[in-house]
């Protein structure tokens, strides 16, 4: 019975394979189902840099490529995910609007230092989950005066010992400076973990009032899993510490990708190869190629863990590869087995631009099909009749979009033999040329711009420009519109460069697209694609509540009560909106359209019930984010992009000469109101420019809360040089964070407007809808701050629906006089 029903399984089995196969002129049609399947818009932001610090602006541009209907995304979500635990710390929605969002939010000051990710999608869901994800890694680092110090300190930390020990220090300054007048120290809480936050080796939690040595057996230690982090908390301020500890070496991975995707015996063949160490570091090594145990050749990767030789397998011959000064112990890496009889498909040059020239070799007669293809759309489908041992092919690719695409060598059935990814129409770049008047300014002083988008390229391009202190943007996390949309959105991580389709890029990008192959598309899963799987099923995320009656509390209740249930629909009203109302059923449930959402950013969504005494109501809000953010961070795997983990507290801190001494958080009462840094109890502020809600001084030490009557700058009517007259502050208990639309950046012109407190400004310059064409120069100009060093302008956005565009040009801030 058993061996009856093996059969039966194995019989099955073939016919489900034999019926996805495709003959190759219904060939496009399978593609074209599985493009619909696969199908969605790319998500890109451009923040205006990568490293903040708390109290500080973030200003961002939000560009949707390649969507069908912009109207379909109206509501952007922005999640701050903290890499140590994936807990989210932050959460903000924006506006959208014609496949574009620009936005901008205040890390509060309770985030603490430390590595996080911006997890960016939007309110559309396809069959339950997010349509498109974008992550985009950065540090949150302090400008206050810290509270205390901690640093970690190896003291027995050999990979061969029994146990490792790391001594942890922490200080807490004493205010008096007279040694016999000074307290203890006190004593210090933290959590720590040895391995990762997901899969701890060891945890725990201790206090600390000068030192603590943890004790880590050695044998639980392996490579890639090997850290001691510790979070520290004490008076509010929480910093989180790192140190790599010693493991034992493991041996180093290497990969084979030959070109096509296998070695056939006695066809010559380009093998890439991909070292990396036991943690999955890139390894630049020297290795040795054996036949045998006879050196064939000495290869060597470079700094990313690349390299690439030919070789023509033999039958009966194993071959294999052994690196050396990188095992400690000579480990022997296996070639795949060559196949005995088929094809293979290499490529003179992967990168190229209107024509790609191709070789196939074979070791039998047979007639085969070449397929162009971007997995999404067949653009060409040519016979290759195999009559001899080799054919070259010179194929124009006029009719490819630039990117990535696909040759696939098949049978009449569809059933591919080798595959090779190229890059077409690499020189049709649409580049932006920015020039500055000067290469060095001092502070406070004015800088002018010229953008221009290149003469060979007759496009036009929305773009938004930022203008910020260089060290502000880390190479280690840096994301630009065009790598993204040209590889890494298809391709994945990739090693860490300046750029990717620079002067000198083209080398790096052949190594590339013979090793990483394709990570979206596969063809055997295009060939399983079925109509069933283009099915999907739209939704959004939508806030909705409740409203209560407490006008009757009875009095014998103990505990949290919500009120009771009414028994007749009410209207609701959002203060800052109040023609909009909304009407809730027979029980008071409501949901809220998106027109009742809308506030500035950093404000609250006030509503109220419309009634005789509106205090007789509570109104209970359900916000779908944040359990929607708290699931989408529990998936995401953050990305190590840190050169070295930050082993001392100091490490998260600005430089002196880089910031203003900031307050810890405090409240100031002032004009009746009681706010922070002085706000008022719905936010507002007045900075020392007199700008009401100033972006760029969000939570300075001199601000004051605005006076009902007064007229003030806003930064929508600054240029304009008009006031608006602030009409006060209404708080009501059923307020929520809404959905922010744009406002507006506020450069300073020290000409018109100084001060005699520095403005230690790392973002100088912020423009979201800048545009720019081949026609003509675009002009700009904005002022320096008073921090000194090098900057850099970062211009970037969109051609159309389905072009990118990049361009940055860096200058230098000396001390004026």
């Amino acid at each position: 019975m058993k061996k009856l029903l093996c059969i039966l399984l194995i019989f099955l089995s073939f016919g489900v394979t034999a019926q996805r196969k495709f003959p190759i002129d219904s060939l496009s049609s399978q593609i074209n189902l599985y493009a619909n399947k696969m199908e969605s818009p790319m998500l890109f932001v451009h923040f205006d840099k990568n490293v903040y610090t708390n109290n500080e602006s973030i200003w961002f541009t939000a560009y949707l490529v390649n969507y069908t209907d912009a109207g379909l995304y109206h509501t952007l979500s922005l999640a701050l995910m903290r890499d140590a635990d994936r807990a989210v710390v932050m959460e903000d929605r924006f506006v959208m609007g014609k496949g574009a969002c620009f936005g901008n939010t205040v890390i509060p000051d309770t985030v603490a230092p430390g590595n996080y990710t911006f997890l960016v999608t939007t309110s559309r869901l396809v069959n339950g989950k997010p349509e498109m994800v974008f992550a985009q890694p950065v540090t949150i680092k302090t400008q206050s005066e810290p509270v205390f110090t901690a640093s970690l300190n190896p003291l027995d930390t050999s990979a061969n010992a029994a146990e490792q020990k790391v001594m942890l220090l922490v200080g807490v300054p004493d205010p008096d400076p007279d040694p016999d007048k000074q307290t203890p120290p006190p004593q210090i809480g933290f959590r720590y973990f040895v391995g990762s936050s997901a899969h701890p080796l060891m945890k725990g939690e201790a206090k600390a009032d000068r030192q603590y040595i943890f004790t880590i057996p050695s044998h639980l230690l392996v490579p890639g899993n090997n850290l001691l982090h510790v979070q520290l908390s004490y008076k509010g301020e929480t910093r989180d510490i790192s140190m790599a500890l010693p493991a034992r070496p493991g041996p180093a991975t290497v990969h084979f990708f030959p070109e096509g995707g296998n070695l056939v015996n006695g066809l010559p063949c380009t093998v890439g190869l991909e070292v990396r160490t036991a943690a999955g570091a890139p390894l630049g090594a020297s290795e040795f190629l054996l036949d045998g145990e006879k050196v064939i050749d000495t290869l060597t990767t470079n700094s990313f863990g690349l390299g690439r030789f030919t070789l023509t397998p033999k039958p009966g011959h194993n071959y294999s590869l052994k690196l050396y000064n990188a095992n400690k112990k000579d480990t022997s890496y296996l070639l795949p087995q060559p196949l005995t009889a088929g094809p293979t498909l290499s490529v003179n040059d992967a990168v190229v631009n209107d024509t790609v020239t191709v070789t196939i070799k074979d070791n039998q007669q047979e007639k085969l099909y070449l397929t162009g293809h971007n997995y999404r759309e067949v653009f060409f489908t040519k016979p290759v009749n195999m009559t001899t041992g080799v054919k070259n092919l010179a194929l124009a690719i006029s009719d490819l979009p630039k990117g990535l695409a696909e040759l696939t060598l098949t049978d009449s059935l569809g059933r591919p033999f080798a595959e090779r990814l190229f890059f077409a129409h690499y020189d049709k770049r649409e580049p932006l040329m920015v020039t500055t008047d000067k290469d060095e300014y001092t502070t406070r002083q004015k800088v002018n711009v010229k953008i221009k988008m290149d003469a060979n390229m007759p496009n036009s391009a929305l773009v938004s420009v930022a203008c910020v202190q260089e060290n502000r943007i880390s190479l280690n996390k840096k994301n630009d519109i065009e790598s993204y949309f040209y590889l890494k959105h298809d391709l994945g991580e990739l090693p860490v460069r300046e750029s990717y389709f620079g002067a000198g890029d083209k080398k790096y990008l052949e190594d590339i697209l013979l090793i990483k192959g394709w990570s979206r598309y596969t063809w055997m899963d295009m060939l399983k694609a079925m109509p069933d799987d283009t099915i999907k099923q739209n939704s959004y995320l939508s806030f909705g509540g409740d409203v209560y009656w407490i006008a009757d509390r009875p009095r014998s209740f103990k505990g949290e009560w919500l009120g009771e249930p009414i028994k007749h629909s009410v209207d609701i009203v959002n203060l800052a909106q109040p023609l909009n109302i909304t009407t809730t059923t027979k029980t008071g449930a409501f949901t809220l359209a998106d027109s009742n959402l809308l506030t500035l950013p950093g404000k609250w969504v006030n509503l109220l019930v419309i009634g005789k005494d509106p205090k007789d109501y509570r109104t209970i809000i359900k916000d779908p984010y944040v359990s929607f953010d708290k699931a989408l961070a529990s998936r995401a795997i953050p990305e190590d992009h840190e050169t070295r983990p930050p082993e001392n507290s100091s490490y998260l801190e600005i430089p002196e000469n880089e910031h203003a001494h900031h307050l810890k958080e405090v409240r100031i009462n002032g004009n009746g109101d009681d706010g922070l840094y002085g706000m008022n109890a719905c936010g507002d502020y007045v900075c020392r420019f007199n700008i009401l809600n100033c972006p760029n001084h969000p939570h300075e030490p001199d601000n004051k809360p605005p006076v009902k009557g007064q007229y003030y700058y806003t930064p929508a009517n600054l240029l304009a040089g008009n006031k608006t007259q602030y009409l006060g502050c209404v708080a009501n208990a059923g307020k929520f964070k809404g959905v922010y639309y744009a406002q507006e950046f506020y450069p300073v012109d020290y000409d018109k407007e100084s001060s005699s407190l520095a403005d230690y400004v790392s973002t100088v310059y912020w423009n979201y809808r800048l545009k720019v064409s081949s026609l003509r120069d675009t002009g700009l100009s904005f002022y320096t701050s008073d921090i000194t060093g090098r900057f850099k302008i970062v211009v970037q956005g969109i051609t159309g629906k389905e072009g990118v565009t990049y361009g940055e040009k860096t200058f230098n801030v000396v001390k004026g006089k």
